[in-house]
């Protein structure tokens, strides 16, 4: 910058100055607390907002899991119930489960530490003012009328929730167990028309 285009800017200052009464305008004039509403923007974020939406996207994954593992229980429940006893673990049913889980947060844990569990029981009538339920035993074939169980329980345990958790350092919230018992239904399975058969 020149000499001369210096004093001229510092001319023109002095003549803007005088035309307002020897007042400085408004336009030359710093707020000095634009900085400070910025600063106290950036640390509401920090501090309050970006922690309250990460806590958000937790409570409603959870929530979302929480209802997808409930809902699985109650369907294995309720295909346990209407097809026929295979084998003391439910080996169909847990299959079933399985494959037919709605989509949710480490679906894959189902087949590791998630553990689905199915328990077959009959009514103990033993004392009728206070039945109960026994462990089931086959006295004969599967998926024989012979072989039919009263009820039967389908729970789900083991999961911990691990998304985004993690990443902040803590550690995997551990989901309650859930548990339907329901009665067998069609003489534990489903029947074939062409053969006089359960299937399975």
């Amino acid at each position: 910058m020149r000499i001369a285009d210096f004093g001229l800017r510092i001319s023109s200052r002095r003549v803007r100055r005088c035309a307002s009464g020897g007042r400085t305008p408004q336009s030359e004039i710093r707020n000095p607390q634009s900085g400070q509403a910025a600063f106290e923007t950036a640390i509401l974020f920090a501090v309050v907002l970006v922690p309250l939406t990460f806590g958000l996207m937790v409570v409603a994954e959870l929530a979302w899991t929480y209802h997808s593992l409930v809902s699985l229980t109650r369907q294995g429940a309720r295909y346990a119930a209407t097809h026929c006893y295979l084998d003391a673990a439910g080996s169909n049913v847990t299959t079933w489960m399985r494959a037919n889980s709605p989509p949710f947060i480490d679906r894959q844990q189902l087949g590791g530490s998630a553990e689905i569990q199915v328990s077959y029981w009959m009514h103990d009538l033993t004392d009728p003012t206070n039945p109960g339920m026994l462990p089931f035993e086959c006295g004969g074939d599967a998926c024989t009328p012979a072989c039919q169980p009263d009820s039967v329980t389908v729970s789900v345990s083991g999961y911990r929730f691990t998304h985004l958790v993690t990443l902040i350092g803590m550690q995997p919230i551990q989901v309650p167990s859930f548990a339907t018992t329901v009665e067998i239904e069609s003489l534990g399975g489903y029947q074939d028309l062409d053969t006089p058969t359960s299937l399975p």
